[in-house]
C-alpha cells in the first residue's frame, strides 16, 4: 500500500479550501467548517483492505459475516480459515521532503512494525517534519497494534498545537499503548519507540546559528542514524543506543562487548512502552553543522547494516537520485534480500538544502 503526496507545504500559504469538507478557509490552522488540521500532512497509516477472501473468494469485505476475529484481534476468512491482510503488509508514505517504508519481511506473518511521518507548514514559515518508528514485541498478544497507537500518539504530540514536546510525545505514546491492556489484560501489547523532530533554523549568526535542530527520543532498540559524505563537517554515526541486555552489561562493565553480544539476551530490551516496561526515553538533539540524512529504523534493516558510513554509502547516492522515498526503498531491498526475516522499517528526512548533499 502506498501513501503519497506532492511536497506542496511549503508554507507558501494557505490552501483556498478544506481538503476534507471543501468549505473555504482563511490563515488559521483548523478549518472552522469541520475542524481539520489544515497545516498537518501526514502518512504512514495503513487501511485494511476490503473485497473477497484471497484464498477461496469468500466475499470477506468487512465488516461481514464471514469473518471471525481471534482474542489477538486478527481477521481470519469464515469459510477457508485464512488470516487476512490487514493492509500493513507493505506500506509507503512519501511527503516529499520525509519519506518511510514499512513491511512485512519475508518470514513474519504480519508486520508488528508502524510508522507514523508528518509536515507541519504554517503560512510563510518553513516546516517542522516529524517521524515515529515503533516495533510490537513478538512475545505478547498483539503488537502491531501497539505499533499503531504508539507512532499514531508520538505523531499527534510532536506536530500539535504546543509545539514539539519529545518528552510529551513518548508520554503520549506509552499512554496509548497502555490503553490497549483493557482488551488484551493477559499478555499486554508492547512495542519499542524512537522518534525525531526536525525544526528549522534560525537566522545565521543568531542564538539557534541558523541550522536546523534535529530531536530524537528513544526506548528500546529502535534506532536513530545521522548520515552524510565521507568528508562532511557533520560525520555518520548513530545517535541512539539500544536499550538491550547486551548493552547494559557492557556499560556496567559487568562483561566485556564480545562475551555481552555472544549471549542469547543480547538483543534483549530492557525498555519498551506497555506493560512492565520502562517507558522513560533517552533524548538527545544535534544541530548539525552541514547537511546530510536522518534515518529512523527498526532492527528489521540495522541487524543487516548496522554500521553508519555502510548506511550512508548506500542512502546517500540513492538521495540524490530519487530522493527519501528511494533511500527507504533501497534499505528496504536490502534488508529483504538478506533474508527479512523481520519486519523492516526505515524512515528518511534529508536535512539541508539538496544542492548541498553530496554523494561522497
Amino acid at each position: 500500500m502506498t501513501d503519497t503526496a506532492p511536497d506542496t507545504a511549503s508554507g507558501t500559504g494557505p490552501a483556498a479550501a478544506c481538503p476534507r469538507c471543501r468549505e473555504p478557509v482563511d490563515e488559521h490552522r483548523f478549518c472552522e467548517s469541520c475542524g481539520h488540521d489544515l497545516w498537518l500532512r501526514r502518512g504512514g497509516a495503513a487501511r485494511p483492505p476490503t473485497g473477497p477472501c484471497p484464498g477461496c473468494g469468500a466475499n470477506g469485505a468487512r465488516p461481514a459475516s464471514g469473518i471471525g476475529v481471534d482474542a489477538a484481534g486478527e481477521d481470519y476468512c469464515g469459510t477457508c480459515g485464512l488470516r487476512l491482510p490487514d493492509g500493513t503488509e507493505h506500506v509507503e508514505a512519501d511527503l516529499g521532503r520525509i519519506a518511510g517504508v514499512s513491511d512485512r519481511g519475508l518470514v513474519h506473518v504480519r508486520n508488528e512494525d508502524a510508522m507514523a511521518v508528518g509536515l507541519l507548514a504554517a503560512p510563510g514559515r518553513p516546516p517542522v517534519i516529524a517521524a515515529i518508528v515503533c516495533d510490537g514485541v513478538s512475545t505478547v498478544d498483539a503488537p502491531e497494534l501497539a505499533s499503531r497507537a504508539g507512532a499514531d500518539a508520538a505523531l499527534e504530540r510532536l506536530l500539535g498545537p504546543g509545539g514539539p514536546d519529545m518528552a510529551g510525545a513518548v508520554a503520549a505514546a506509552a499512554a496509548a499503548v497502555a490503553e490497549l491492556a483493557e482488551a488484551h489484560h493477559r499478555n499486554p501489547p508492547s512495542c519499542t519507540l524512537v522518534a525525531a523532530v526536525v525544526e528549522p533554523g534560525g537566522e545565521p549568526g543568531g542564538e539557534s546559528g541558523g541550522g536546523p535542530l534535529i530531536t530524537v527520543g528513544w526506548v528500546g532498540d529502535s534506532r536513530a542514524y545521522w548520515l552524510a559524505a565521507p568528508d562532511a563537517a557533520e560525520p555518520s554515526r548513530l545517535l541512539t543506543v539500544d536499550h538491550s541486555w547486551a548493552v547494559e552489561m557492557i556499560s556496567t562493565g559487568a562483561l566485556d562487548a564480545e562475551t555481552a553480544l555472544a549471549d542469547r539476551r543480547a538483543h534483549a530490551i530492557t525498555r519498551w512502552l506497555g506493560a512492565g516496561g520502562e517507558p522513560e526515553p533517552d533524548v538527545v538533539t544535534l544541530r548539525p553543522a552541514g547537511p546530510g540524512l536522518l534515518l529512523l529504523c527498526s532492527d528489521g534493516l540495522w541487524n543487516y547494516v548496522p554500521r553508519p558510513t555502510d548506511l550512508a554509502e548506500v542512502a546517500l547516492p540513492a538521495l540524490a537520485r530519487g530522493g527519501p522515498a528511494e533511500v527507504a526503498r533501497l534499505l528496504t531491498t536490502i534488508a529483504l534480500d538478506a533474508g527479512g526475516r523481520d519486519n523492516v522499517t526505515v524512515v528518511a528526512v534529508p536535512v539541508g538544502p539538496p544542492e548541498e548533499r553530496r554523494t561522497g
